[in-house]
């Protein structure tokens, strides 16, 4: 079972019958409890780290962290230039009252919270928080309108009515009148500004292959059989060279679908002979029902419907081989800065102006998106010369009535950029953020905790460092991180332009459902609260699915959200 469950209490001693509710209830959870400080009490997996000094208490993995430094840690601000991880970090006062509390930067151990009669309740899952509450589950039917319309934006908001996050980086702090307030400690723009660029390529490549190793050794414990999920594209190869070279306990698994494009067995199979990792591979077959509720519930829709027979037979594999921790390349492409747009190049422009690298950065950019020089110089040169800050998400109308679609999205603070951000690097922190929208809500981790080195504090502080352009040179996409890796991976992997994928697997489920899913999401909850266009919806879900279709993606969405919501509530 994974031990990455945990509830914390602050203020315990003014809610004694959520106390008691919570001494009943949890320990069926498989919940110790463990009280410290003063009106702190914790109820957490037996295999929780838990580490305590006498200003500090640290919940989770914490790696880089020297106990005599920690014992002296006074602030947030102090902790975060110590250590990372995946951790829960509280402040004592004198008294051994909580007067902080702080989730890690870019750490995946999740911090749920809710706030009743001057008690705060911090938790790593909503179930935990709903028994201890004792209440019923209500939704919050905004969120499920900014959800569908403000797409991969994680923020604070959850799904269910009265319970919110902290998000990595953000602490809760306590006022001198008793009331807590938010504050973001952990800031990317911190290591976006022109004095911490890394600007010479060596020193790129060095630094970020030693981000990544360093990401690893900190993340995975060589006692522990870690299974990495290996596409053999380019980030979860450069996963298996670092674990090989951590010398963990480390298999690889590759999945293989019907589909050409979900078949990379050829190139996973040059990763696991270069690395020496053992290779599975296994084929994702049979049926899936799309029309039907979600298997877990979570604080937002969380796993993919259609990822759902793989998210299975990485489960099997976990019961089968005692797998302690799954490995995951997640959020490399963005984190490794796969352009989508000619904003590197109109960085160059706006630092060297019309330049030998601004043309050598369009022509790299015209190569990766085949297009044509003209058309990426004129669209670079109108980033370049755009100075408004867009602070506002991207908005998808989807399946949303007129009358019901949200006009502002809701608020995240990487999303307050400085005055003098360059295109391409708030492209970059977007494509992070958006990332971090998909690490959460998967079935598998029921049994194990997943890391994700790629989106690990020490690798991403150190890809923002590097100038959007270098990560383009010779017309590759992730060229520093391709470079850093080369003859510790094979050139087929490291040099390949095609990129695997489900698209067609994807469609295919989509028509074999299509039957069943008219009256699943027409005559669903979401349908049903008055958020959907049911005109456009039937008309999409007449029609055969199929690439190219701005319609046929947007059901995907609607269907993962259909099912989140029947996991928490009766059938319609």
């Amino acid at each position: 079972m994974n031990p990455e469950r945990y509830l914390l209490v602050m203020g315990a001693e003014r809610s004694p019958a959520l106390l008691s509710r919570a001494g009943a209830q949890l320990p069926g959870f498989g919940l110790q409890r463990r009280d410290f400080g003063k009106g702190l009490t914790l109820f957490a997996a037996p295999g929780l780290g838990v580490v305590e000094h006498p200003s500090l208490v640290v919940i989770g993995q914490m790696s880089d962290a020297a106990p005599v430094l920690l014992a002296q840690c006074e602030t947030p601000d102090e902790l975060i230039t110590e250590s990372w991880g995946n951790y829960l970090a509280l402040g004592l006062g004198t008294d051994g009252t909580p007067r902080w509390v702080m989730r890690a930067p870019l750490g995946h151990l999740p911090a749920y919270r809710r706030s009743a009669n001057g008690t705060e309740i911090i938790a790593s899952h909503p179930d935990l928080i709903l028994a201890v509450a004792g209440e019923k589950p209500a939704l919050a039917w905004e969120f499920v309108g900014q959800h569908l319309a403000f797409q991969h934006l994680q923020t604070t908001e959850t799904g269910l009515a009265g319970i919110e996050e902290l998000l990595g980086g953000e602490s809760l702090e306590q006022g001198p009148n008793g009331a807590w307030h938010r504050r973001q400690v952990w800031s990317p723009w911190t290591w976006t500004a022109q004095s911490r660029e890394i600007c010479d390529p060596l020193r790129a490549r060095q630094g970020l292959r030693a981000s990544v190793e360093r990401a690893v050794a900190g993340l995975i414990p060589r006692d522990v059989l870690c299974l990495l999920e290996l596409s053999g594209g380019v980030d979860s190869s450069i996963l298996a060279a670092a674990l090989a070279g951590h010398k963990a306990n480390a298999r690889a698994v590759t999945l293989v679908t019907d589909e050409r494009e979900g078949d990379e067995r050829i190139y996973a199979r040059a990763v696991s002979i270069a690395t020496g990792l053992p290779l599975d591979e296994v084929a994702v077959t049979g049926a899936v029902n799309l029309a039907r509720p979600a298997s877990m519930r979570s604080a937002r829709p969380g796993l993919p419907r259609t990822l759902s027979l793989a998210d299975d037979l990485l489960a099997e594999k976990a019961r089968a081989e005692t797998i302690g921790v799954f490995v995951s390349g997640a959020g490399g492409d963005c984190v490794f800065c796969s352009p989508a747009s000619a904003a590197p190049a109109a960085d160059v422009l706006r630092r060297l102006g019309i330049s030998r690298a601004a043309w050598s950065a369009v022509d790299a950019l015209a190569r990766i998106h085949h297009a044509s020089v003209w058309d990426v110089a004129k669209m670079a040169w109108r980033q370049a010369r755009e100075r408004t800050a867009q602070s506002q998400w991207p908005r998808t109308t989807g399946f949303l009535a007129q009358d019901a679609l949200p006009t502002i999205a809701p608020v995240h603070p990487w999303l307050e950029e400085p005055a003098d951000v360059l295109p391409g690097k708030r492209s970059h922190v977007r494509a992070i953020l958006a990332a971090l929208a998909h690490v959460e809500g998967y079935g598998r981790h029921a049994l194990a905790p997943s890391r994700f080195p790629l989106l690990s504090q020490p690798v991403v502080e150190t890809a923002l460092r590097i100038p959007s352009w270098l990560w383009i040179e010779n017309g590759r996409d992730r060229a520093v991180a391709r470079t850093a890796y080369s003859g510790f991976l094979p050139a087929s992997v490291l040099d390949r332009r095609t990129k695997g994928g489900l698209d067609s697997y994807a469609i295919a489920m989509l028509a074999r459902n299509r039957t069943a899913l008219q009256p699943f999401l027409l005559e669903g909850h979401v349908s049903r609260s008055g958020l959907l266009d049911r005109q456009r919806l039937e008309a999409a879900l007449a029609r055969q699915p199929r690439r190219g279709d701005a319609d046929t993606y947007l059901l995907f969405p609607l269907i993962d959200t259909e099912a989140w919501v029947r996991a928490w509530l009766d059938e319609p």
